[in-house]
């Protein structure tokens, strides 16, 4: 499948395309560099080009250094979110009636992190970075509906995997973040 068209299908047929992605092998190594790779460069690319729009000619040396580092480091923290937020529902699915083998919890995650990566192009303009929780919230949504299928989690349980998920996601970027803070590590985003 063409990195295009899973995107486009996941936002468009989500249910369809879950289906789609639980009959295949979910292997994170294939996941990260088909999908997660690509798709996470384009929150701290476009806060790269979002920088050098507002005025990046005057950052300095120190300044870009500061800058490139931010954005390095904003990426990693995205690639690792998806490993995290994967962990978390592997552990936590048998108390939710799920099958939260690794593959699938990764796929999972992975997969409905695509609206939110997509909305870190919003990242160009500084006043459109609001925009990007619309992609958060579509990322929430995609974790609804695929758990169910991806997971197989029950009808009754996939609210509680999906904040679960959020939670999970939410507290190793927060973390990272603060981590990178106290070693003096710039970031950028959410």
């Amino acid at each position: 499948m063409t990195l295009p068209r899973r995107v486009v299908r996941l936002l468009t047929q989500p249910a369809a395309e879950w289906a789609r992605i639980a009959a295949e092998r979910n292997d994170a190594a294939a996941v990260y560099a088909g999908h997660a790779i690509p798709l996470a460069a384009i929150p701290p690319a476009s806060m790269l080009a979002g920088i050098a729009l507002a005025g990046g000619r005057f950052l300095g040396s120190a300044g870009v250094v500061t800058v490139l580092t931010a954005a390095a480091m904003t990426y990693a923290i995205l690639l690792a979110m998806p490993f995290f937020g994967a962990l978390a529902i592997e552990q936590l699915a048998p108390r939710l009636k799920s099958d939260g083998s690794g593959g699938r919890a990764f796929a999972l995650v992975a997969y409905a992190s695509t609206p939110f990566w997509l909305g870190g192009v919003f990242y160009v303009l500084v006043p459109l970075w609001p925009l990007v929780w619309a992609g958060a919230a579509y990322a929430v949504y995609l974790v609804y509906v695929g758990c169910g299928i991806v997971t197989e989690t029950p009808a009754d349980q996939r609210l509680p995997l999906t904040l679960v998920t959020v939670i999970a996601v939410l507290f190793v970027n927060t973390a990272l973040r603060w981590i990178a803070q106290q070693a003096g590590i710039p970031t950028y985003g959410l």
